[in-house]
């Protein structure tokens, strides 16, 4: 009897053994296919980063640019205002001017148009 537990024990040990032989191979293969699956994710991931350095230079290039035309945009918009500001004190200026100064001031600009 104790024979017969010692043989069916054996057997079951080695059936064990052989079962976890073709399992454990089968992992390996597995993990090799991971293994490929992670390279080639790698190699994307390469390519991608590639594309995103040119990305951010062409980024900075068009930041470089709208800092330049604001710059402009401000310098017209001072410039717009000194003029609206000149031409506010010419035209207050006309104001105070007495007809006699008005129709000398027309006269030495367009001349006298009397006959």
């Amino acid at each position: 009897m104790k024979d017969n537990k010692d043989t069916i024990l054996l057997i079951i040990v080695i059936v064990l053994a052989v079962w976890n032989i073709f399992n454990t191979n089968s992992i390996k293969t597995d993990v090799k296919s991971y293994k490929e699956k992670i390279e080639s994710l790698q190699i994307e991931i390469d390519s991608t980063k590639k594309v995103n350095k040119g990305i951010d230079v062409k980024i900075d290039s068009v930041k470089g640019n709208v800092v330049k035309i604001t710059k402009e945009i401000h310098h017209i918009d001072n410039n717009i205002t000194i003029i609206k500001k000149q031409t506010n004190e010419k035209v207050n200026s006309v104001d105070t001017l007495t007809a006699n100064e008005l129709e000398q001031f027309f006269t030495n600009r367009y001349g006298n148009s009397k006959n």
